[in-house]
């Protein structure tokens, strides 16, 4: 009788090992798929709208419309801070982006809540080689651009098709530009 309750009390162990290692497994799935769900459909109150004319400025203080730099089929505007880790994880990550993109798609910056000789710095720091503007306060307000770094995946008609919010890497671009197309 003994032997009996040993062997049905380690069947009944073996069960719940195997059950929480299977419940773990299929948790971090779930949660996988879900993540990589978000991670290329945040939902944003710009999204399908057109920012076409939302007024930028270079960095000698000239003003334009967005619409003027918006020369690819795609076009990936990333809003960047230099005091903001992630967007200093990021830039690296778009960098290499940039050097590898296909034709058809653009990057463009646009540096917020920034004081010049600290936007300055981060750009020479990185190197960047692709067209950096500044984007106002009181726009970001207007289109709820509350966090940094946020990435806009725009048209060539300043259509906002995709919005991405936190800090990206080179496969994640891929894969949104891949949705995109």
């Amino acid at each position: 009788m003994r032997k009996l309750i040993t062997v049905l009390l380690s069947l009944l162990f073996i069960s719940l090992a195997a059950y929480s290692i299977y419940t773990v497994v299929q948790f971090n799935q779930s949660k996988n798929q879900i993540s990589n769900k978000n991670t290329f459909s945040h939902e944003h109150p710009v999204n399908g709208k057109n920012i076409g004319d939302i007024t930028v400025m270079d960095f000698n203080n000239h003003t334009f419309k967005l619409k003027e730099t918006l020369k690819h089929d795609i076009n990936i505007i990333n809003m960047w801070a230099s005091w903001c880790e992630p967007c200093n994880k990021e830039m690296p990550e778009l960098i290499h982006y940039d050097q590898q993109k296909p034709n058809h798609v653009g990057l463009i910056g646009l540096n917020v809540q920034d004081k010049p000789d600290k936007r300055d710095e981060f750009i020479k720091k990185y190197g960047t080689d692709y067209p950096m503007y500044s984007l106002s306060e009181e726009i970001m307000k207007q289109y709820k651009f509350t966090y940094v770094p946020t990435t806009l995946f725009v048209d060539k008609e300043g259509k906002v098709l995709k919005t991405y919010i936190g800090e990206l890497n080179q496969s994640q671009i891929e894969s949104i530009i891949q949705q995109i197309d």
